[in-house]
């Protein structure tokens, strides 16, 4: 019994074999690229591993790098066949986040496609929920080159969230600047601010929180400056002065606690320390 069904059993490896090598015959890709793993149904490739699915998937990346770095193959041909190619390896061991950091990156360097690959690492991420690795990358693709700061801020809180880094949370917060959204980027800088040990990071948020705090308040200075003059026909000689002529409770400092810099012959208002007004 064992006997005739490992005869019947190397028969069908024969005839498959038999109609890859014809099959593959016939496809326009150099024989070593293992080009015939893209016309199998991914869900076959499992059986077809006979119980070895992370060896064949490594071979198959082998064969995809060696596929995409070849001159021979057109852009056309390799546009088509990315995803087939990579999706053939997640079938098999859909951990190996390599891959999906690679097939990003030819999406996005070799084909200029930014959307896909920041499609792709997610498409990591919802086989790997703690991939924090991929999350980064996808971020990193849909602000750089996609310029999709919403995308951006969203998915670096998501990396935050399954792994508190302040680099995360800074991002984020950078995104919402870049959005414009000014006073939400203010509580996340605060955050990193409080939360950081000294160094990097805490420096960058006291920079952004310094810069932000500088443009709330000469926003309304200057607004109160605007009004003085409706009103007096010339500007305060002291920014103290809108305090005593009521037209501000205080006079806000910035957020080192010294006063802002002030000109009473052209109404201009500067932060103290420039180099941070960037």
């Amino acid at each position: 019994m064992r006997k005739g069904f490992l005869v019947i059993f190397l028969f069908v490896l024969y005839l498959l074999s038999l109609y890859e090598n014809l099959t593959y015959r016939r496809m326009p890709l150099p024989r070593v690229y293992g080009g015939w793993i893209i016309r199998l149904p991914s869900k076959s490739l499992k059986y077809f591993s006979l119980g070895y699915e992370n060896i064949l998937s490594d071979l198959v990346y082998i064969w995809s790098i060696q596929y995409f770095s070849s001159p021979e193959i057109s852009n056309k041909k390799k546009k088509v066949n990315l995803e087939k190619f990579f999706r053939a390896v997640w079938s098999l061991d859909p951990k190996y986040l390599e891959t999906y950091s690679t097939a990003a990156l030819i999406a996005n360097y070799d084909f200029g496609k930014p959307k896909l690959a920041v499609q792709l690492l997610l498409e990591g991420v919802k086989r790997n929920p703690q991939a924090w690795e991929l999350l980064s990358e996808a971020a990193f693709y849909a602000f750089k080159y996609g310029k999709d700061y919403k995308l951006a801020h969203d998915i670096y809180l998501k990396a935050y969230r399954i792994r508190p880094d302040p680099y995360f949370l800074s991002m984020a917060a950078a995104m919402l600047e870049k959005k414009n959204l000014l006073q939400l980027s203010w509580r996340y800088w605060m955050k990193v601010y409080e939360t950081a040990e000294k160094g990097f990071f805490k420096e960058a948020a006291e920079r952004h929180l310094y810069r932000l705090k500088a443009k709330f308040d000469i926003d309304k200075l200057e607004e109160a400056v605007k009004k003085f003059k409706g009103i007096y026909g010339e500007f305060p000689s002291s920014l103290g002065e809108l305090k005593l002529k009521g037209f501000l409770d205080e006079i806000p400092r910035d957020f080192q606690g010294e006063s802002y810099i002030y000109d009473p012959k052209t109404g201009e208002i500067n932060p103290r320390r420039k180099y941070l007004w960037k």
